[in-house]
């Protein structure tokens, strides 16, 4: 354990609340147990200890001890200290490294956009979303629809409508809403695109409904 995972973990432990804890576990299915630590004291306990850490190097390796703790709340600790961080182009294969362990929509909807961050230019963005949107992970492949999320006027549309194509026949509820996420922000920039991608797509459901949820 390094020295700053440490001092993260006590912060969690004296902040945390266990009566909270069985709610926090139901509501993210049980997928982790969790020490009852809501989010504005997990904030600063990592602010507090990152004030006496400004290494990069050791933040990322704390980071990812943290990944691999026992706790859901560890998890969030790890993506606040990368996004505290600011990834940079060269912190890109760690990231990706963290994608086949994340397991639900709580760590890779944080996780996501610090990938983003990481993409050296379009051509780079284009490749690594080409690759995770034909994974078997589901989780990457949600990645892939997310990675333009905020990306505004430098969105590749061309990319966004591949990638949507490429998992759009899957039902799964995960994927369907991150197409319907995707749009709806995108629509934010430009709305007669994104109304003309959904009757081209032929999309339906829930990603439809999400996506022109304020074209209505």
């Amino acid at each position: 354990m390094t020295d700053l995972a440490g001092r993260i973990r006590q912060g969690l432990h004296n902040r945390a609340n266990p009566a909270l804890a069985p709610a926090m576990f139901a509501y993210m299915k049980g997928i982790q147990p969790f020490l009852g630590v809501q989010t504005p004291a997990r904030r600063e306990v990592v602010r507090a200890a990152l004030k006496l850490e400004p290494d990069r190097a050791v933040r990322f390796a704390a980071a990812l001890d943290l990944w691999a703790g026992e706790f859901r709340e560890e998890r969030y600790t790890a993506l606040d200290v990368l996004a505290a961080s600011r990834p940079r182009p060269a912190d890109l294969p760690f990231l990706e490294g963290l994608l086949p362990a994340a397991d639900h929509w709580d760590v890779l909807d944080s996780l996501s956009p610090l990938l983003a961050q990481a993409f050296a230019d379009a051509a780079q963005r284009r490749e690594r979303v080409e690759v995770w949107r034909v994974s078997p992970h589901l989780w990457t492949r949600r990645a892939a629809v997310l990675a333009q999320l905020k990306a505004k006027t430098n969105t590749d549309t061309d990319l966004l409508l591949d990638t949507i194509r490429a998992v759009q026949h899957e039902r799964e509820f995960f994927i369907q809403k991150a197409i319907g996420w995707a749009l709806r922000e995108y629509a934010k920039t430009d709305p007669a695109w994104v109304r003309a991608a959904v009757e081209t797509l032929g999309l339906t459901g829930l990603a439809r409904r999400e996506a022109l949820k304020h074209l209505l």
